[in-house]
């Protein structure tokens, strides 16, 4: 459980737990017919494995999914703890005006064409109609709710999240990039707990969200995709109170003059000046992030929370002129550094590698090693006293050019064997970035078969753009660095 100090007290946001925990959700719009744009939020739901009442919501059928269908929300006998509306935005108005008050505790208004397209009084309608009908409101403009351990969600694959330990809290206005980032994550094998497509947030906020993710042990990291805050006091604050306690990633969408446009039409957010906000972010304790790729990295870095990369970074890089430019791209960080290893290091490390082309102060280039001396490198030059964490460089994307299955699988096992066991050796933060050479299918299946062994092990396994875990590296030191007592 999250502990604040004395002085510091977080606005209890049990009132969330029925919208993260529902024990019944109607569909209104439901349809058995596949039509572009719509969802099949309930079969998703079942797919996931829900065990609570769903009820689908249409008066032109009687039943849908093996379940019975209704004609209104009045029909259905009992309370809702959440409905999912997905009807064009007048008829969601005149929908939700039919409703019995008391009725429904939470509505998620799937529906887009409010305040994003200048129809922000059909929203003000929505507002006074929550208030009537004592309902609250995700969106309008977004895709839902997902809760690994109640089983709900709101895209089909999700249900492959249902069984992986989760970690993350991820918070986003946007429907799309909520979807993109968890499929990815299930791809990089990063568990999601709790996650929530906010749309124009004309009720529920990412700072009331943030509270309610706060507050739960399971959470361990919260990310959010911004781009409107609606009360930037009460959300810097809340950042400001849970980053003694848990890491809080925030993605700023709308930092351009044609992003803030894009934004306006997005989810007619009304974004503000960057620096302002980045400089707001910084002072609260948050780590900014500027893309997916970014958030990508810092959430799989941040899966061990204990286990985070310091100042004084060990690159072992095989590659010639790669090593040149990865060395640029971390060298470069305001809070990285690569320090050379001791004369006594560098005369050990010698004794193990060829005479030429290699480089051995750190970066280490060891040239052409086979895996048993690469692991004596990376163990020696690890346990140097001035290193913090390693990051070790490699490719899968050769073992398509090997003869045969049965080779493969035994180049994979040395990998496995060789990094694993020099990752336990050295007792440090140690990730392991597989390089992506080849964009083929091919390529991606040797990468993914290679991650998922490591990561078997216990090693971290990186990718994305290799600039882009510097600048993750950077921020995420520099927030330990704040953390830290003077």
């Amino acid at each position: 459980m999250m502990t604040l100090n004395k002085d510091e007290t977080l606005p209890v946001a049990a009132g969330l737990h029925e919208l993260f925990f529902p024990r019944s959700i109607a569909h209104i719009g439901a349809s058995p017919k596949p039509a572009p744009g719509r969802f099949a939020f309930l079969e998703y739901i079942q797919k996931m494995g829900y065990e609570g009442a769903l009820y689908p919501v249409n008066p032109s059928y009687r039943e849908m999914l093996g379940l019975v269908c209704f004609p209104d929300l009045a029909s259905i006998p009992g309370p809702v703890d959440m409905a999912i509306l997905a009807l064009p935005a007048a008829m969601s108005v005149a929908i939700l005006r039919q409703a019995p008050r008391g009725k429904v505790k939470f509505v998620v208004i799937h529906t887009s064409g409010f305040s994003e397209i200048d129809k922000g009084y059909l929203e003000d309608e929505l507002i006074e109609l929550g208030k009537a009908k004592g309902f609250r409101m995700i969106g309008p403009n977004c895709m839902g709710v997902f809760n690994r351990r109640a089983k709900i969600c709101f895209w089909n694959d999700h249900a492959e999240l249902a069984d992986r330990p989760g970690s993350v809290g991820w918070i986003s206005q946007s429907g799309g990039l909520a979807l993109t980032l968890m499929s990815r994550a299930i791809d990089l094998g990063i568990g999601i707990e709790k996650a929530v497509s906010l749309g124009n947030q004309i009720d529920v906020s990412i700072a009331e969200t943030m509270e309610y993710f706060a507050e739960d042990e399971a959470i361990r990291v919260i990310a959010a995709y911004v781009e409107d805050v609606k009360d930037g006091r009460r959300f810097l604050e809340t950042v400001r109170r849970i980053t003694p306690q848990k890491p809080v990633l925030v993605w700023k969408g709308g930092v351009t003059a044609v992003g803030r446009d894009a934004a306006r039409t997005h989810t007619g957010s009304m974004a503000g000046n960057a620096e302002i906000f980045a400089a707001a972010l910084r002072q609260a304790g948050a780590v900014r992030i500027d893309n997916h790729d970014q958030m990508l990295i810092a959430l799989k870095v941040l899966e061990r929370p204990d286990r985070l990369p310091g100042r004084n970074l060990l690159l072992v890089c095989p590659g010639g002129g790669m090593v040149v430019n990865v060395s640029d791209a971390f060298s470069a960080q305001p809070n990285l550094s690569l320090p050379r290893l001791s004369p006594e290091c560098q005369a050990r490390l010698q004794e193990m590698v060829p005479q030429e082309n290699v480089d051995l102060k750190n970066p280490v280039d060891p040239g052409a090693v086979g895996m048993t001396k690469l692991g004596k490198i990376i163990e020696t030059a690890g346990r140097e006293p001035d290193i913090d964490s390693v990051l070790t460089i490699g490719n899968a994307d050769f073992l398509q050019m090997l003869p045969n299955d049965q080779v493969r699988e035994l180049v994979i096992q040395e990998m496995v064997h060789t990094v694993s066991s020099s990752a336990k050796a050295i007792e440090k933060p140690f990730y392991f970035y597989i390089m992506p050479v080849h964009d083929d299918p091919v390529s991606a299946l040797y990468r993914r078969l290679l991650r998922q062994r490591l990561e078997d092990q216990g090693v971290p396994c990186l990718g994305g753009p290799y600039y882009e875990i510097a600048r993750v590296f950077s921020r995420l030191a520099g927030m330990q660095r704040r953390a830290d007592p003077q």
